[in-house]
């Protein structure tokens, strides 16, 4: 609603002075919808002379309603306070009706805008309530495919394994010994261990059957989870469940005097499987990656073994016992800390050993005859695992070359040390083709050197300045987020100061995950690898067969991606 002002506005003749009468001119009109010049930079409630408003643009929508004689001092008359009368009775009449109408429909309003902020409300709440689920999927989905491909889970816990949170912990004294996670020479500690400590614990305890009830019972509960998650883990079910059936499968299908001592083990698994499962099936509501009850759970079992273990060592020496008590305290804490990794854990080998041996030899002059027949046994079991360790070394079980089964001591070191090789020697024998390309690498110190596993930068200069490592490819994958294609990748490695790739063909080998993630990133490296116009390959010990289109024979040539004829174990690139 737009208000009308009355303006008085003095009119004069031509001359600039006032002295004589003048006509005046009464002018409604609407405010102008801009303001310029002096005069009407504002709303006038007083008259003005002409000659302040001659700047000034036309009053719009203004017309004449009265012209009166006038003296040199203005007069308003009657009929000038009867307009405003009039109008300022409409003003109120208009205002009365407005109220009116504003009173009538003043409760339906606010219903409505009650209602309808309700609604916005209601609707507000429902968008920040899906919106916040978005956000929270959103996180556990990148968490999960954070944790998935994480390097530290793929490299560091598969000397643990990936079993049900308790159950790694309990199985890992069982799966050092048998190398259920991790295969290899130097994560052998033998099974002496393993086998004589819960023996030694048991003939303290021959006049106390209660402790020895306790330690009897714990120990078969820590077989049954470990043998059955090993036998699982070995043969790749997902599933602890399942395992019972695929037992029973392997002992269906396989004639007991064809593999008798296999399948007198798997008879075992098989009873033990019926312990398993019930634990199992208990622990899985409240246990995974993560739980609350694992560390309270090792907490009371440390607690209760040390009780056990100071009445077992009551009766000897205060030293024996310091001695015993740190060994069991370094245990535990190796068993918590170091994830199942065997060289953290030396300490424990060399005293654990030390402490066996002890405690077995008392036993050849006892009176017992349970302890004498253990300790016959346990003379025998270290014989027999002695020889046993020496005949795996110089074997060759894992054919590789024909001097493999002289891998007593390493050949071209030996040859080194005694002058018969030169350096160059002993890096074509330990790396065959490798030397032209360590060449070229370092003379162009300069150069930076991505790496994804081999020894390789230990015959590169400066290796600790040039040399990025990315055994598990974490690295690698970030760049695949940010660079969707691997001409643009290439760019990326090339503008950061990378010259060099090393690989090791076999990375995919030491996956462990139940999803393979390692795996999954190997194949997307080798992807950007294969057929890449911006790489040239250097060296490569792996050989693959070619056949050419009009002749029968294969060509055998050094090359990644084939007909593998011999694996190989590296390959180096260079980005052009």
């Amino acid at each position: 609603m737009i208000k009308k002002t009355a303006y008085h506005i003095l009119l004069s003749n031509k001359s600039d002075t006032l002295s004589k009468p003048v006509k005046s001119t009464m002018i409604w009109a609407c405010p102008p919808p801009y303001q310029s010049g002096v005069g009407l930079s504002g709303t006038l409630s007083t008259p003005l002379s002409l000659h302040y408003v001659q700047t000034t643009p036309t009053i719009p929508h203004a017309k004449n309603e009265q012209t009166k004689d006038l003296s040199n001092h203005y007069k308003p008359s009657k009929a000038n306070f009867l307009n405003w009368a009039i109008l300022a009775l409409c003003l109120l009449f208009t205002s009365n009706i407005s109220a009116q109408s504003n009173l009538t429909q003043s409760p339906q309003l606010a219903q409505n805008k009650t209602e309808i902020k309700k609604k916005n409300t209601k609707a507000q709440q429902k968008r920040q309530q899906q919106a916040r689920k978005n956000k929270a999927k959103k996180a556990a989905t990148q968490q999960k495919a954070f944790d998935a491909n994480s390097p530290i889970r793929e490299e560091i816990q598969r000397y643990m394994g990936y079993e049900l949170l308790p159950e790694r912990y309990l199985s890992l004294p069982y799966d050092l010994t048998m190398n259920t996670n991790v295969n290899g020479g130097f994560v052998d500690i033998g099974y002496l261990l393993f086998m004589f400590i819960p023996v030694i614990l048991l003939l303290g305890f021959v006049r106390k059957p209660l402790y020895g009830s306790i330690i009897m019972v714990v120990s078969l509960v820590i077989l049954s989870i470990s043998t059955t998650t090993s036998f699982g883990i070995k043969r790749g079910i997902k599933q602890p469940l399942n395992i019972d059936e695929n037992v029973d499968i392997f002992i269906d299908a396989v004639p007991f005097w064809d593999l008798p001592v296999s399948v007198a083990c798997a008879y075992v698994y098989r009873g033990l499987c019926y312990i398993y499962e019930p634990i199992h099936t208990f622990i899985r509501p409240y246990s995974g990656k993560s739980d609350a009850i694992t560390y309270p759970l090792l907490t009371l079992l440390f607690v209760g073994f040390f009780f056990v273990l100071q009445k077992r060592l009551q009766h000897h020496d205060k030293h024996i016992l310091a001695l015993a008590n740190f060994l069991y305290l370094f245990t535990f804490v190796w068993w918590i800390l170091a994830s199942g990794i065997v060289w953290y854990g030396y300490l424990i080998l060399a005293l654990g050993f030390a402490f066996m041996v002890s405690a077995l030899s008392k036993y050849r002059g006892d009176t017992s005859r349970l302890k004498k027949i253990t300790f016959g046994l346990f003379a025998f079991m270290a014989f027999s695992w002695v020889v046993m360790g020496y005949v795996y070394r110089i074997s060759n079980h894992h054919f590789v070359t024909a001097d493999s089964a002289r891998l007593l001591f390493d050949i071209p070191s030996v040859k080194y040390q005694t002058g018969v090789f030169d350096e160059g020697d002993v890096i074509n024998n330990l790396l065959p083709g490798v030397e032209k390309a360590l060449d070229e690498i370092n003379a162009n110190p300069d150069a930076l050197v991505y790496r994804i596993g081999t020894f390789i930068p230990y015959f590169i200069k400066e290796n600790d300045r040039r040399v990025l490592q990315d055994n598990q490819l974490g690295f690698f994958h970030q760049l695949t987020q940010k660079f969707k294609d691997r001409t643009t990748l290439t760019e990326a490695l090339k503008a950061s100061g990378y010259r060099y790739i090393l690989v090791d063909l076999n990375t995919s080998s030491i996956d462990k995950t139940p999803e393979k993630s390692l795996t999954a990133k190997y194949n997307s490296f080798l992807g950007y690898l294969f057929s890449n116009q911006d790489l040239e390959l250097l060296a490569t010990n792996r050989v693959i067969t070619l056949t050419p289109p009009n002749s029968p024979n294969p060509i055998y040539t050094h090359g990644v991606f084939g007909n593998v004829h011999k694996s190989g174990t590296f390959a180096v690139y260079k980005i052009k």
